[in-house]
Order: structure tokens, then sequence, then C-alpha cells
């Protein structure tokens, strides 16, 4: 996701300074942090590092701008290294870090979002079953329903489907689900490894 941030940005897609505001609690970013990391973003195109360049662009004391340049080395944002440029070493800088951090939280928003689906969709799995059977699930009755989801052995679509095709027979059971499922994957199988193979297939033609 960090390459894909990137590009976008590259490519004008993405105005990275009021990314940048609006996430700049949860990056634990302070006002003069990031202050000079969207001026280093305005200096990124020559890559220089220069503490003077900066001083010109923003209203804050060499002191402050030098702190908080630690600070955001210090917390992976900037990275810093020689180059040579006309026969001549320059310091330059890298906001790659600043890519990864921003990454990390949408990647960490999105886990959020899957488990919350996740959490619902077992919710919905249990409720069905209950109701089928007229009681509360036993504790290991939970943890078979759960494994389905959690190891990812069915779809929750299959899992519904065969809740509602079975849920009025005479030997509606959690273990008789787990039967059922389990004989229908082995059904599917095969072409399950053929749809994955036309998958594959259409990612390498995109490529």
């Amino acid at each position: 996701m960090s390459n894909l941030i990137r590009k976008l940005y590259e490519d004008h897609f993405l105005e990275i300074e009021p990314l940048l505001t609006k996430e700049s609690k949860r990056l634990k970013l302070s006002p003069n942090e990031l202050v000079v990391l969207k001026t280093l973003f305005q200096m990124l195109k020559k890559r220089v590092f220069s503490i003077k360049q900066i001083e010109k662009k923003i209203e804050l004391p060499i002191t402050d701008i030098e702190k908080a340049v630690d600070k955001l080395t210090n917390k992976g944002f900037v990275t810093f290294a020689l180059e040579t440029r006309n026969e001549k070493q320059v310091e330059v800088f890298d906001l790659s870090g600043t890519f990864d951090l921003i990454s990390k939280l949408y990647e960490e928003d999105l886990r959020q979002i899957e488990i919350q689906k996740h959490e619902s969709k077992i919710s919905m799995a249990i409720e069905m079953i209950e109701n089928a059977l007229g009681r509360v699930l036993s504790g290991a009755e939970l943890e078979i329903v759960k494994s389905w989801y959690e190891e990812n052995t069915h779809t929750h679509e299959l899992i519904i489907s065969k809740i509602e095709e079975h849920q009025t027979s005479g030997r509606f059971s959690v273990k008789f689900l787990d039967r059922i499922l389990n004989q229908t994957k082995l059904q599917l199988a095969p072409s399950d490894e053929k749809t994955e193979e036309a998958i594959d297939r259409i990612f390498k033609a995109i490529k």
C-alpha cells in the first residue's frame, strides 16, 4: 500500500498536506513537526536538505526546526544521506518513511473493518443456528462455528445457505452442519482450483 500511496502522490491524485493535517494526531505529529514535514514535501522535488531553506518557508526559529527534524527522523518520517552532485557532496532527504507510516495507519483501518465484518458474519451464523435449534450453543459448538471463519475453511455464503437448507431437518446440529460443509467443500474443490487459476490469469493479463 505504501507504494500505491506514493504513486498517487507523485501522479497528483493525492494531496499530501491535507492528509497529514487530518491524520496528524494518529501519526503523533506535534504542530511544529507537522509544519516542517509539510515543508519537506514542498522541497521533495530537489530533495536537498537545508535548514535555512525551511526557515525561509515557515515562521519557526532554527532551533525549533532542528528539534522538529530530529523528532521526525527518530519517528521514521524522514531519512538523510549524502549524495554526489556536480562533484560535490550534498545532504539529501527521503520521505519514504512517511508513506510507510501513513500506509500502516490505513492498513490497520482496513484490518479493523475486516475484523468487524468477520465478527458480524459469525454472529449472524450463530444466531441462525440457535434459532433453528431453539437453544443457546454450547462452548464446543461455538468453537466449531468460529473455526469455519477463523480458519477460512468455508465461505460465509456457503455456511448461511447450508443452514437455511438443513435447518428444518430433524438431524440438524452443529456437528451435522460441519459434516455437510466439509462434504460440500470436497465436492467444490476442483472447480475452486479452476477459479483460482482463472483469477491468476486475469491478474497476469492486467500486469
